[in-house]
């Protein structure tokens, strides 16, 4: 690549800067699949929309024909940007080519794309490049390089399908020289700048491979990001988590999690099953306040319309940001080590704290645990109203606890998230034992001390917070927590269900009947894990969380304490065994 000997190479941090300042991006599922809109001849095809092909078993040349009646006549590109800007995103990725192989622009090397294969015939992605220009909104490209079930060489995901390409004779070099890099050249060289290259399911892609992909795009455009679905190695420029998968705990290296409005990323009529405004901003804060980036999906129609449900959406988000975008666009997270079962906090690094109310207090006092700085100031960002406060140690039986107890006005200034502004002295400090608050004591799975016999398979908490693996009675997790209010408890124990039941064993989402021992201060706990009520869990919507009541513990004096739960008897009648998300305590 001599051509590209002369270009200068920005380091990590340059090519990154705006990743870290943009926050909130929209992501993009469009192609072809929209003109089924989850039905295959009448019927309604379980699954995500944009696999219809693979979850109905559509042979390819019945999927080639939907090509013909695709006629997005109604695609607007300033107006898709007009929505993803007044939202608050700074940044669009969209699907180039998604796994049914379908090119969303001209593409040269193969006449399956939508300009030549439809009766629309105009190249999309130009006028979306334009559009993002004049806007100043950065293009972003999704490519399935891995997967294309239209190429005879390209990978299908197992189990393959009658009317699909057969797995025997495949040359998957002859699909990546022929096909996959030509286009990935093509996306790099005909729409300017491009700010990141969202790959996708890598599968068994060899590092060879990858890294070729890899090279391609920094040699054509060295301040390219390349996303970290590239390969299942170290390549990549940032760290992803799953579909709609948020980590428990913050990461200061930059991240990115990539979600869904309702339950599909392709266009899907039958999906009703919206998250609300506060669900979505929420999680735009709790993503933010751990470092990382949101990427929120849309579908648009086969027509070239981003539904309805979604502006409604976007539009709700762009007003909050309005009122709060300091706390987001200005600030940086990973402040809190541990998840806070209040909300989230940001700091802007010049003396500023942001906290995140996501339930406003009924009795009118927030009490905040551990802030080792002191406050100089508090007031409601959305309105800069004064909150009184107070600040003082207060014992814990083994030293104290710095406590900050504010007085809030009835009433939430924000329907969503409300957010405080503190300025304190210094760069924030919090000691993050857990203690009761407000009655309460959440002990996550993240926060606590696995203890496994050396040598022998262990459990782990997976980059969802959840404590999976927990298969031997030998292996045990602990906290260390403060009781500053004496008196009994309430335990709860969480458990959580399986991400997608319809893909596990006879489809159970999960299994209870363990029987598990607490233990702390000298008195035990024994219980059976039952399904005593289950909600959708904050950050995670795909699962759901399982309550388990597990009786009371009493402490009869302030101080610290460890507690620690180990199994007795583990139940695998189903093979899925307990995934432990937290435990809550709450005072009678």
């Amino acid at each position: 690549m001599e051509q590209f000997a002369d270009r200068r190479y920005p380091s990590d941090e340059e090519r990154l800067k705006w990743f870290r300042e943009a926050k909130f991006g929209m992501f993009i599922h469009w192609g072809i699949y929209a003109q089924l809109a989850g039905s295959w001849k009448g019927r309604e095809i379980p699954g995500i929309g944009e696999q219809i092909m693979r979850f109905g078993k559509i042979p390819v040349e019945e999927y080639r024909q939907i090509a013909k009646d695709f006629n997005p006549v109604k695609f607007d590109a300033g107006e898709w940007v007009r929505i993803a800007k007044q939202a608050g995103m700074r940044y669009i990725v969209i699907t180039a080519k998604h796994h049914d192989g379908f090119a969303m622009y001209h593409s040269h090397c193969s006449p399956y794309n939508i300009v030549d294969a439809t009766p629309y015939g105009r190249d999309p992605m130009k006028d979306l490049a334009a559009a993002c220009k004049e806007q100043g909104v950065r293009l972003c490209f999704y490519y399935s390089h891995y997967q294309d079930w239209d190429d005879p060489d390209g990978v299908v995901k197992a189990p393959s399908w009658e009317g699909a390409w057969p797995e025997e004779g495949k040359v998957f070099e002859k699909y990546m020289n022929d096909k996959a890099l030509p286009q990935l050249t093509e996306l790099l060289t005909q729409y300017g700048p491009v700010g990141i290259l969202w790959f996708d399911t890598p599968g068994e892609l060899s590092h060879y491979n990858a890294r070729r992909f890899n090279d391609l795009v920094h040699a054509i455009q060295p301040e390219c990001i390349v996303g970290p679905r590239i390969s299942n190695d170290e390549l990549g420029d940032y760290i992803g988590y799953g579909d709609n998968q948020v980590p428990a705990s913050g990461n200061p290296l930059p991240w990115e999690t990539c979600a869904t409005m309702n339950d599909t990323w392709g266009f899907k009529a039958q999906d009703h099953n919206w998250k609300s405004p506060a669900q979505l901003i929420r999680l735009l804060c709790s993503i933010v306040g751990k470092g990382g980036n949101y990427l929120l999906n849309v579908g648009p129609t086969a027509e070239g319309q981003i539904p309805p449900e979604s502006v409604e959406r976007l539009h709700a988000a762009g007003e909050w940001l309005d009122r709060n975008g300091e706390a987001i666009y200005n600030a940086r997270g990973c402040v809190l080590q541990n998840e806070a079962e209040w909300g989230a906090v940001t700091e802007d690094g010049a003396g500023c704290l942001y906290l995140h109310l996501f339930d406003w207090p009924q009795d009118g006092r927030f009490i905040l645990n551990g802030l080792q700085n002191r406050v100089r100031s508090a007031r409601l960002l959305a309105t800069g109203e004064a909150v009184p406060f107070r600040q003082e140690s207060a014992p814990a039986g083994d030293g104290t606890v710095e406590r900050l107890t504010l007085s809030l006005p009835a009433g939430a200034p924000d329907p969503y998230v409300s957010v405080i502004r503190l300025e304190i002295e210094g760069k924030a400090t919090f000691d993050e034992t857990p203690s009761d608050c407000a009655g309460r004591v959440t002990l996550s799975a993240a926060s606590g001390t696995l203890s496994a016999e050396a040598g022998k398979p262990a459990f782990a908490v997976s980059k969802a917070g959840i404590l999976e693996g927990w298969s031997r009675t030998e292996d045990f997790i602990s906290w260390k927590l403060r009781i500053q209010e004496p008196g009994c408890y309430n335990v709860t124990m969480n458990t959580f269900t399986e991400k997608y039941p319809e893909e596990q064993k006879n489809g159970m989402d999960w299994e209870g009947g363990h029987r598990f021992r607490l233990s702390c201060a000298g008195k035990e706990l024994d219980f059976t894990v039952t399904d005593d009520g289950r909600s959708h869990p904050r950050d995670l919507f795909l699962w759901q969380n399982v309550a388990t009541h597990c009786g009371a513990l009493c402490f009869e004096h302030p101080g610290s304490y460890t507690l620690s739960l180990k199994p007795q008897q583990l139940c695998f009648e189903k093979g899925l065994g307990p995934k432990l998300k937290s435990l809550v305590l709450s005072r009678k």
